[in-house]
């Protein structure tokens, strides 16, 4: 059984050639900036191991957790809106593309906002992950901010076989 309370930080990795070199698996989380994926990554850990901030756009490189000496949880920054700007958005979406060839990649946490549409980001990733046969669980966050109405048309969605709704209020 894995032990998720035995997790700690690695490394802040700007690429995939700066990942950690001992071939564990790797579970990344993905979605927009802003979603909850720093907030998932802490609430499965039972601690502030990965930043989490209101402001969109913090997270900029691959933020690996080493969870019970087993496998990484990889924090991915956001995309769509970042503070960056569209220099960065580049930068990201040619990470990613990289990211999605690791060897070690067993699977994605593609994270939704249950209470927003997916936009064409969010479905051409998704659409994405699903060519390259990419195992993806897709989690709605921010169910703590959504009513029920919005809760439903979420789980309702036709994204992947496993959906689950995610509260911050839950941590």
């Amino acid at each position: 059984m894995i032990d998720f309370r035995k997790a700690r930080y690695i490394i802040s990795a700007p690429s995939l050639d700066y990942r950690p070199k001992d071939k564990l698996p790797e579970l990344v989380f993905v979605g927009r900036s802003n979603v909850g994926k720093s907030s998932l990554i802490n609430a499965l850990t039972g601690q502030k191991l990965a930043y989490s901030s209101k402001r969109a756009g913090k997270t900029r490189y691959l933020n690996y957790f080493l969870i019970d000496d087993a496998f990484y949880l990889v924090d991915s920054p956001g995309y769509g809106y970042t503070h960056y700007g569209s220099k960065e958005d580049d930068a990201f979406g040619k990470m990613m593309e990289r990211y999605f060839e690791n060897p070690a990649l067993v699977g994605c946490v593609f994270l939704l906002d249950c209470r927003l549409e997916p936009n064409a980001d969010d479905l051409l990733l998704l659409s994405y992950l699903q060519k390259e046969s990419i195992p993806t669980l897709v989690v709605f966050s921010k169910a703590d901010k959504a009513n029920q109405s919005e809760k439903q048309k979420a789980l309702s969605r036709p994204y992947g076989d496993e959906r689950i709704l995610f509260s911050q209020e839950d941590n």
